[in-house]
């Protein structure tokens, strides 16, 4: 696909979550993506307890590219369900597990009591959090997805972005 993969590590060992750098910067149009909910590598939920939805890497070939790797913010509806949720999300390899393939993973603030594998998600990327870094251990990957998340919650509560809930990309057909 001609692009290429940059890994930074994390800036400062020992770095604690609050001291790292999250811009909160709207894109200057939001990404709108509809897929399938697909198998992921079964990390979120079990080894770092912040369950994500992968999209099928259909739903958002070329389409995410001209963003880079990163966390960004935005919202998310399943189909199955009415309501539209808060969603910070990851763009790229996950430098942490150094994957192979790219994935557009997102973590709706909610919990669900069960899973939505095969179900359509539309997806509105309307922001960057930060960009991705490796962590010195997954502790302090979870603190950072804690603050990513917190810091993604506190934004979107802001009257520009919640009018979006109501967009019509979550309820036409």
């Amino acid at each position: 696909s001609g692009l290429r993969r940059r890994v930074q590590t994390h800036p400062k060992k020992g770095m604690s979550d609050g001291e790292m750098k999250r811009s909160m910067k709207a894109l200057a149009e939001s990404i709108k993506l509809k897929g399938k909910v697909v198998k992921g590598f079964q990390r979120g939920s079990k080894l770092l307890g912040w369950p994500t939805a992968n999209l099928d890497p259909k739903a958002f070939e070329g389409k995410v590219d001209h963003l880079g790797e990163g966390v960004y913010f935005g919202l998310a509806k399943i189909e199955t369900d009415k309501k539209v949720y808060q969603t910070a999300l990851s763009i790229g390899w996950n430098p942490q597990f150094k994957n192979k393939e790219k994935t557009v993973e997102a973590y709706l603030v909610h919990e669900f009591e069960n899973d939505f594998y095969g179900e359509e998600m539309r997806l509105m990327i309307i922001g960057h959090v930060r960009g991705q870094v490796a962590f010195k251990d997954i502790d302090t990957l979870k603190d950072a997805i804690r603050g990513d998340v917190e810091a993604t919650v506190k934004t979107l509560n802001e009257t520009q972005y919640s009018r979006l809930m109501d967009d019509t990309f979550f309820t036409e057909s």
